[in-house]
């Protein structure tokens, strides 16, 4: 069965961080770290046991980093992840994201954000260039697309 913990800002460790960085390639994780950290709100995990399996982060109205272990992809564990930010950001305005959008058109993040209601705002290319100087589908400086989606709230 696989559980879900919320981890307020002050309390977000090092441990649920660096079993994160598992779930990603290392280089994404160490610039998103490096980056963001300090900015993140809050974070949730999902477990199944002791074993991190999903990931997701919230700052400032704005639905960060999710990541969904591979072998858990495709049962739902990144549509609850999504829930449970958006009942702590349920009193913005409006709601923010950022999808990767991976050189071969595929975007993980996309069909779960719009399925929220989320509209795409606009495309931004090279966006990850400065976080990700390694990137395992580009080769070398990440040329990945970002989408930026938004939701406004009723």
């Amino acid at each position: 069965m696989i559980t879900y913990t919320a981890i307020p800002s002050p309390l977000f460790g090092h441990k649920q961080m660096f079993d994160a960085v598992e779930l990603v390639d290392k280089a994404f994780a160490a610039g998103y770290f490096k980056n963001h950290l300090e900015e993140i709100d809050c974070a949730w995990i999902a477990l199944d046991g002791d074993k991190v399996v999903g990931w997701a982060t919230v700052a400032k109205c704005t639905l960060r980093c999710i990541v969904v272990h591979p072998d858990y992809r495709g049962f739902g564990i990144g549509r609850r992840l999504t829930e449970e930010r958006l009942k702590y950001l349920e009193s913005c305005n409006s709601i923010i994201s950022y999808a990767w959008v991976r050189p071969n058109g595929e975007c993980m993040s996309c069909k779960n954000l719009e399925n929220f209601g989320f509209e795409l705002a606009k495309e931004l290319p090279d966006y990850y260039n400065k976080s990700r100087s390694k990137c395992k589908y580009c080769g070398g400086n990440c040329k990945c697309v970002a989408r930026l989606y938004v939701k406004t709230q009723p």
